[in-house]
């Protein structure tokens, strides 16, 4: 796979109070990022949420670009890695991803305008995940949807339904649940217990058309 990146840095300002001009084409270096872990890998440019320059990389691949030079007096790029993987097992469900970083894990090289480089991305040592997510078990007899104040959430495979017997799975925004999150069913609604979100963890719970029963986390 081949494509060309071209990335913007801010100007510097030199010691002398003049600025660096901006880098012409020919001075992009190429670099081939090779995704040396077992984990699909997206890489940004100096920081995690930076400008991604690969958006999930499979195992054992490379990817080819080009980048403006450092010019930061031989400190060097830094490309940040998030590593990406299923949350759980759907058939053609493109958002059932979810993703972790290891800060350690950054890879810094010097750029020279017109170089050639190989960068490899490593096994990370300690991830931590980046999302949290709510999973419930529907043991009632009928659907049910997911809501806060009459907004219904989506589910990771698109659905807003959870049917009886199934499970619903969705992303959440860490910190705590409060009491306007609910289930509802045939126009009533349930309180969901309230619990810490935490990143990098599922969240269980079950209805079993009387209530929702927290049933405990699980990491990811």
């Amino acid at each position: 796979m081949r494509a060309i990146a071209v990335l913007l840095f801010a100007l510097l300002v030199a010691s002398c109070g003049k600025q660096f001009e901006a880098p012409s084409d020919g001075d992009l270096a190429d670099v081939t990022f090779f995704n040396e872990s077992s984990y699909s890998v997206s890489v940004h440019l100096e920081s995690f949420s930076g400008t991604p320059i690969i958006d999930r990389l499979a195992t054992g691949d490379a990817y080819f670009t080009t980048v403006y030079p450092s010019y930061n007096h031989g400190v060097g790029s830094t490309f940040p890695i998030r590593y990406w993987y299923p949350v759980i097992d759907l058939e053609d469900c493109d958002d059932c991803w979810t993703s972790a970083i290891d800060p350690n894990s950054q890879i810094i090289h010097n750029i020279e305008p017109g170089g050639t480089y190989v960068l490899s991305i490593p096994e990370p040592k300690k991830l931590e995940g980046t999302e949290a997510f709510f999973r419930i078990l529907n043991t009632s007899g009928l659907s049910i949807e997911f809501n806060r104040i009459g907004v219904h959430f989506r589910q990771l495979n698109g659905e807003f339904a959870v049917p009886k017997g199934q499970v619903g799975v969705y992303r959440i925004d860490a910190g705590e649940l409060d009491e306007y999150y609910t289930i509802s069913q045939n126009y009533e609604t349930y309180p969901i217990p309230t619990f810490t979100a935490k990143k990098g963890y599922i969240h269980n719970f079950e209805f079993n058309g009387e209530e929702v029963i927290l049933k405990g986390e699980e990491k990811i």
